[in-house]
């Protein structure tokens, strides 16, 4: 009898439905469902222990391997400036592509594992005994400053923490939002959003990118805005996360300047337009030569003036250097390839500069969330839930992300 007892319960586990011995005993196989779901979590590298020390994050554990979603112990506030912020949303930027591929991993090594994702906003979970009384309490939403510099250096004491020879960067040199928490080093790399009304209202999936897609191309144009002016051209190479914001700015900060935009897909070309491009040149459709002439025309022979190349190949770069009046400015944004190669003798000729713009400061941040407040700048996103990233990660690589990806924990 405990023989048969024991076997009607197996091929019940099993089965999808009712098995009866008798009329008083029957199984049912309504555990078929859960022990399906405990398969298909360990498919994913998922573990949902409701543990409520540990959170689920996705976490590089080595280079070129898709990322592991996995329960990581919950981060722990240590000293008091320590904020411990619960994510609500974090960008996917294709920096960190390079990071899970080991692009940079000469010159940014990783200790892995880690926990990407440097885009990150939310909520106010815990703070530390050392937090100005009254400054932050538990639920304010707030922006998480990318660099978080040491305080004391020239670069800090002039507010550009993010170029501190010390910087700590979330989700490059500690961890960072792809998780449901996040450990904040002090409460002076947040940004609390004041709540002022419906018609200001930020949601944290529009918040989140303004950090680094909002905030960078942001600083890079406010260092030439004194070149712009009517009968002035700028162009934006790559309508990608950050082109889409630098048309924007370009509109707003160019004082009627005309404004060119460039990408090698006709939809983030109209996506460009929607933000204020004054044309748009799809680079994938002429050759090196029939780009300049296509902006010739455009512009009545006169070029371009100044170059916000968002995408930073040896190709873009190239495009860039050409395309530039005489004492014309390329500021280089994008970190998308390794290095790059100028011309000399027209670079020396014709005076080009050439920028670099890291970033941006944390007053630069606070300035382009109250243009979005002020519903100045608008938002091209898509969110995702954090279970997907890999995939989101896979139509990145494809080009096929228009704006920017969001992962929501």
């Amino acid at each position: 009898m405990h023989y048969i007892l024991i076997n009607v319960v197996y091929k019940a586990l099993l089965c999808r439905r009712t098995v009866k011995i008798d009329d008083s005993i029957s199984f049912s196989c309504t555990m078929i469902t859960k022990m399906n779901s405990i398969y298909e979590n360990d498919e994913n590298n998922i573990n949902n222990t409701n543990n409520l020390d540990t959170m689920l994050s996705a976490t590089i554990h080595q280079y070129q391997n898709p990322l592991v979603l996995q329960q990581t112990p919950k981060p722990k506030i240590i000293h008091g400036e320590q904020v411990l912020v619960k994510v609500g949303a974090t960008g996917l930027c294709h920096s960190d592509l390079h990071l899970v591929n080991g692009d940079w991993k000469k010159s940014i090594p990783l200790q892995l594992p880690k926990i990407p994702g440097h885009e990150i906003a939310g909520w106010i979970e815990e703070i530390g005994d050392s937090v100005p009384e009254g400054l932050l309490q538990k639920g304010d939403m707030v922006a998480v400053f990318g660099g978080w510099g040491c305080g004391i250096c020239i670069q800090c004491k002039n507010g550009n923490e993010q170029l501190c020879s010390y910087t700590k960067w979330p989700g490059i040199t500690v961890d960072g939002g792809f998780s449901e928490y996040i450990l904040v080093e002090s409460y002076r790399f947040l940004i609390k959003i004041e709540d002022d009304g419906d018609k200001s209202k930020l949601s944290v999936e529009e918040l989140a990118p303004l950090t680094d897609a909002g905030l960078t191309p942001y600083r890079a144009i406010k260092k030439i805005r004194q070149m712009l002016g009517p009968g002035k051209v700028i162009a934006i190479m790559g309508i990608g996360g950050l082109g889409y914001y630098a048309v924007q700015y370009a509109k707003i900060l160019g004082q009627t300047s005309n404004i060119i935009a460039f990408d090698r897909q006709d939809e983030k070309l109209q996506l460009a337009e929607t933000a204020g491009a004054d044309v748009t040149i799809n680079t994938s459709a002429y050759e090196k030569q029939n780009i300049k002439e296509q902006v010739l025309t455009a512009t009545n022979g006169r070029g371009v003036d100044i170059v916000i190349d968002c995408v930073g190949t040896e190709s873009t770069v190239y495009n860039s250097i050409r395309l530039l009046n005489k004492g014309g400015v390329l500021v280089l944004v994008g970190l998308f390839g390794n290095q790059i190669t100028l011309p000399l003798v027209p670079s020396v000729i014709n005076e080009y500069s050439i920028i670099g713009s890291l970033w941006g400061n944390y007053n630069e941040l606070r300035e382009v969330i109250d243009l979005a407040k002020n519903k100045i700048i608008k938002h091209s996103i898509q969110k995702f839930p954090l279970n997907r990233i890999n995939e989101v990660i896979s139509l990145l690589k494809e080009g096929k992300i228009i704006g920017r990806a969001i992962i929501v924990p």
